[in-house]
């Protein structure tokens, strides 16, 4: 680490981090910044997360989120020149029409027919639509996380951004006129702003004193299933409404990976007990046996591991309690890939203003 004052200390090297990170290069080229990442580049959720892109939302907060944040990925990757993932169709399925018109109401489906689902599905020859089963034609993405971050990280370096890997930050004071933020190895490092972005660690971080008591944080563990069935090169993205769970076709690894929702809480990010629980693997059968009526594709291997989530399920941007110049932002319940940049623009337009 060189000497001197950073103008920016990002602490944690996941999207919400890295995104950061970028916002402000981008912002001003000439200016010094410094990441900071207790462990490796997308060691956390954004080493694991298929990176969805999907228009549904709750509300006008959301749907300003998602506007933000798909306009950050576009100015990246524009023309859908994402890596191992694509643009693509989203067909919802619900057997709650109404609840799915609410949430697309700002994003917009169009209907849609369970024959032209079927018609694409050669890789998926045992799903079946009941006749009950509303069906939604919607656009979106995915693209694997952790390739996301790693170009990322290399283009911030490219940019003369120094990301220091295996150093975690142990404490931030205010200093005189700077902050002052002491790392693992005893060093002591001067910087102008510093953003907080350390995922599901910040809730049990000696940092999170930093944080007001709002939003509430717990970490919940979040499971991913990949079935042995490789996707043809036209297949959509599934959305299963009513159980809020995904069949992703991910096309460059040849199989189609099952999202659904784990409900195990408060789990600890460190732990090397984060496994594929019995709960976890009858919840996903319960939910694909809808969908099959025979066959159900064999589970080829799985992913497990946790994000942090805020009380309302939405990543936020907030400054620190306790020191000026310090922004905190998380919460990614799932969504940082999406929401993460637009957190990301507010702190730097936070700690940048005037």
């Amino acid at each position: 680490m060189t000497g001197g004052i950073y103008d920016l200390a990002v602490i944690g090297a996941g999207v919400m981090g890295l995104s950061a990170a970028f916002i402000a290069a981008r912002n001003d080229p000439k200016q010094r910044i410094v990441i900071f990442e207790r462990d490796i580049v997308g060691a956390g959720a954004s080493g694991f997360a298929p990176g969805i892109q999907i228009n549904i939302c709750r509300n006008d907060g959301e749907r300003s989120l998602i506007d933000r944040g798909s306009k950050f990925w576009r100015g990246i990757y524009p023309r859908g020149g994402w890596h191992n993932g694509r643009d693509c169709d989203v067909f919802w399925l619900t057997r709650n029409p109404d609840e799915l018109a609410r949430l697309a109401g700002m994003g917009g489906t169009t209907p849609s027919t369970s024959v032209e689902l079927t018609e694409r599905l050669s890789s998926l020859p045992n799903f079946q639509i009941a006749d009950d089963i509303a069906v939604a034609l919607d656009r979106g993405s995915y693209s694997p996380v952790d390739l996301i971050v790693q170009d990322l990280a290399e283009r911030l370096r490219a940019l003369g951004i120094s990301i220091f890997e295996q150093t975690s930050i142990e404490r931030i004071r205010q200093g005189p006129r700077n902050l002052l933020l002491r790392t693992s190895d005893d060093s002591e490092i001067s910087a102008r702003r510093a953003i907080l972005a350390i995922g599901p660690w910040l809730p049990e971080s000696p940092l999170r004193e930093h944080l007001a008591d709002e939003p509430r944080l717990r970490v919940k563990k979040v499971v991913a299933l990949h079935l042995a069935a490789r996707p043809s090169s036209n297949c959509p993205m599934i959305g299963l409404l009513d159980d809020y769970a995904f069949l992703i076709p991910m096309i460059a690894d040849g199989y189609w990976l099952f999202s659904f929702t784990s409900q195990e809480w408060d789990v600890r990010p460190d732990s090397d007990a984060l496994h594929v629980s019995s709960d976890d693997l009858a919840r996903a059968t319960a939910i694909l046996a809808k969908w099959f009526s025979v066959d159900v594709p064999a589970i080829a291997s799985v992913r497990v591991f946790c994000d942090c989530y805020s009380d309302d399920a939405v990543p936020f941007a907030r400054p620190a309690r306790t020191i000026a110049g310090l922004q905190v932002i998380g919460g990614g319940a799932g969504n940082g890939f999406r929401f993460g940049p637009a957190c990301a623009e507010e702190a730097i337009r936070s700690l940048y203003s005037p």
